[in-house]
């Protein structure tokens, strides 16, 4: 660490500072990617689906509950309401997938921008470094100066593409996984919503019938 703040120049400080930023984003999110489901099962489906159709609508809600995830919460709020018609269902749901989703995204805007400014960081320490060079090399400097400003345009590209790389990667990971995640949850809305009207749409046959 030593080496690299004596090498690497004024540039070395905001790229250092920039890969704790990037690193505590990125542990910070894995540690709630893992504690947040991101699937309701078939299994769980059923069982919210039996419970609505023996108008047992609180157990059906409190299934939801117990998945602690988005996908849970957006699903109560569609069973709790399911007495109303299909589309005030839908935008009650719509609107807790749009607070809970956010959420997931905490950070990540941060993370992509230390990815994509890294490099320009990294370049930016290449130009001075080699500012340097050429200003030893104007005065006749010695081969150990010139390795200097070399080594300082090496080492501050080096570290900025270092902290690049697994920036955007882990950036892309996180937007890849809720990605999958809305679209289970849209999906399992989808099922809900049909469910529902389905099963109204039996009752008044039924009671037509009678």
């Amino acid at each position: 660490m030593q080496y690299l703040i004596a090498r690497g120049g004024i540039v070395i400080y905001p790229l250092l500072l920039s890969s704790l930023i990037a690193l505590t984003i990125i542990l910070e999110r894995f540690y709630r990617f893992i504690r947040v489901p991101k699937r309701l099962s078939d299994d769980l489906m059923e069982k919210v689906k039996e419970k609505i159709m023996y108008n047992k609508i609180e157990e059906a809600a409190y299934i939801c509950e117990s998945n602690k995830g988005p996908i849970g919460k957006v699903l109560k709020r569609g069973v709790l309401n399911s007495n109303k018609g299909p589309e005030e269902i839908e935008k009650m749901m719509e609107e807790i997938k749009w607070e809970e989703f956010p959420r997931l995204e905490k950070g990540l805007e941060a993370l992509h921008f230390i990815g994509k400014i890294s490099p320009s960081l990294g370049l930016l320490g290449t130009v001075t470094g080699m500012i340097k060079t050429f200003h030893v090399l104007s005065l006749n400097g010695e081969p150990q100066q010139l390795a200097g400003g070399i080594s300082e345009a090496l080492i501050t590209t080096a570290i900025g593409l270092i902290i690049s790389i697994p920036s955007l990667g882990a950036y892309y990971y996180f937007v890849n996984k809720i990605q999958q995640m809305l679209t289970h949850t849209e999906k399992r809305e989808i099922e809900l919503i049909n469910f529902l009207n389905d099963r109204k749409f039996e009752d008044r046959v039924n009671q037509n019938e009678i």
